[in-house]
């Protein structure tokens, strides 16, 4: 738990140890030498880039983690606590599918004909582009997974709870508008481990990162809270040793590794969404869906079996049609 300003400092000094962290979290150590060390305040407030007023306010407040973040160090309720081990949760599978996913086409296809680029860094709709020899872009990627399993898909939806994937309509709308634009068949690989929700991943991070990331979004100071998330994230799969996360990484890398991966064009995805709109969009047969249910996403429900093609089918597909024969498959929807 993350009670004062030095517990702040220690934890945001290890999950910041290879970057910077962002804007006022980056003036914890020069807080901490103002108070502690004899070197002169002008040169710790140029080193921090920021004015010698300032720094000295700061080291001089009673509560200094309080004058730094414009609020006090929120306590980490249970409701907090469940919250955000949800979405730091969620990152982590998302992230591990990412990196499961590279492997597997790397291994399959990794060829010098068909080059895979990461664009996750740009936070946009796409996780992966891929080139042709001729550095040409060929198509989009985007990784989803779905780890919850929807109890009442039969009901509502006439599929079997794990037969059922979710995907937000205006997700798909999105892809196709993307698509249509540059001319770049946009696609949807989509894994899934039954049970592997950001809730279960999230109950064995531990405590002090959790309590981080709340506080985060507790100050009205801390300009990048997606920061604090991704970072965290970054280091519980790249350094799990440190926070003894190694074990749950493993496991968890495991079961995605081994699950089955399907492939889901968006013109495909558009496709069904038109023929079988009101049968698996649910939302749409509900009075007041948006207000009975905030925050609640406008889904299409597609069966894996039916409507997607398996990822091994679809590289099967390259390996015997190139990829003229792929991309036409991709623009008339049959993958």
């Amino acid at each position: 738990m993350i009670e004062n300003f030095e517990d702040l400092r220690q934890v945001v000094g290890l999950v910041f140890s290879d970057s910077s962290p962002p804007r006022p979290l980056h003036l914890l150590d020069s807080i901490a030498l103002a108070r502690t060390s004899d070197r002169p305040l002008i040169d710790l407030a140029a080193q921090a880039r920021t004015t010698r007023q300032r720094l000295q306010a700061l080291a001089n407040a009673a509560d200094p983690a309080a004058s730094l973040l414009g609020t006090e160090i929120p306590a980490l309720s249970p409701q907090l606590d469940a919250r955000v081990r949800g979405i730091l949760g969620q990152l982590v599978i998302g992230n591990l599918a990412e990196w499961a996913f590279e492997d597997l086409y790397k291994t399959t296809v990794g060829t010098s004909e068909l080059a895979l680029m990461d664009d996750r860094s740009s936070r946009g709709d796409t996780d992966y582009l891929v080139f042709n020899g001729m550095r040409r872009q060929v198509f989009r990627l985007n990784i989803k997974f779905h780890g919850a399993v929807f109890r009442r898909a039969k009901d509502l939806v006439g599929l079997d709870p794990e037969d059922c994937f979710a995907l937000a309509t205006y997700k798909i709308h999105a892809a196709l508008i993307k698509q249509e634009i540059e001319h770049l068949p946009y696609i949807f690989v989509i894994v899934g481990v039954p049970g592997l929700t950001g809730s279960i991943v999230g109950s064995a991070i531990a405590e002090d990162l959790v309590h981080l990331c709340a506080i985060a979004h507790a100050s009205p100071r801390v300009a990048g809270k997606r920061q604090v998330e991704d970072q965290i994230v970054s280091r519980l799969t790249s350094a799990p040793t440190l926070f003894e996360f190694d074990q749950a990484v493993a496991d968890y890398s495991e079961q995605i590794r081994n699950a089955q991966w399907f492939v889901l064009s968006a013109r495909r995805a558009n496709n069904l969404l038109r023929e079988l709109l009101f049968e698996r969009a649910y939302g749409l047969r509900v009075r007041a869906f948006a207000r009975n249910y905030a925050g609640a996403e406008l889904d299409m429900h597609f069966s894996l079996s039916k409507d997607l093609t398996p990822l091994a089918d679809f590289l099967q597909v390259l390996r015997d049609y190139g990829m003229p024969g792929l991309v036409t498959r991709l623009e008339r929807g049959t993958l």
